[in-house]
């Protein structure tokens, strides 16, 4: 095996197990009050629905990277909880739209907060590397999420 080969086979080793922790993020409860919980999912598409104020389940879909049935699913639960609703598109009867309640503005804010915070330590972490190095960082990103994204198309068609 060739070391560009074996770099590579680290490089996906690294980037697995970032994905596995980051899974099991997902899937832990966050508190927004003393007696609400929501899992990172439903709060990443709380944060969806606030920066795309009415946007449509298609739009949703696409800024969280699922498909159009797992969004409704979302923000359906987040409905049920008294952070979101929807309502039909004032021009398409079709069109569903998602909105925060005052409620989901609240946890929006906070989650906001939060991700601004490990934003901040982020970029403390990285302002050792160089430009150029954060943009080659980029490109081999790009590249892994172009073949997630060929391997989605053929294991699921979309």
């Amino acid at each position: 095996m060739s070391s560009n080969e074996e770099t590579i086979r680290h490089l996906t080793g690294r980037l697995m197990r970032i994905i596995n922790k980051h899974a099991r993020i997902e899937e832990l409860p966050i508190r927004i009050a003393d007696d609400v919980e929501l899992t990172a999912r439903e709060i990443h598409c709380l944060q969806a629905i606030g920066q795309n104020k009415g946007g449509n389940m298609k739009t949703l879909a696409s800024a969280l990277g699922v498909t159009k049935s797992a969004v409704s699913q979302m923000v359906g639960k987040l409905e049920k909880k008294g952070f979101a609703y929807r309502d039909k598109a004032p021009d398409n009867n079709k069109e569903i739209q998602a909105f925060l309640t005052k409620t989901g503005w609240h946890a929006f804010d906070i989650h906001e907060e939060f991700h601004e915070r490990h934003m901040r330590e982020l970029f403390h972490r990285l302002e050792e590397f160089s430009d150029p190095q954060l943009a080659t960082a980029s490109a081999i990103l790009a590249v892994i999420e172009g073949i997630a994204s060929d391997r989605m198309k053929e294991m699921f068609g979309s």
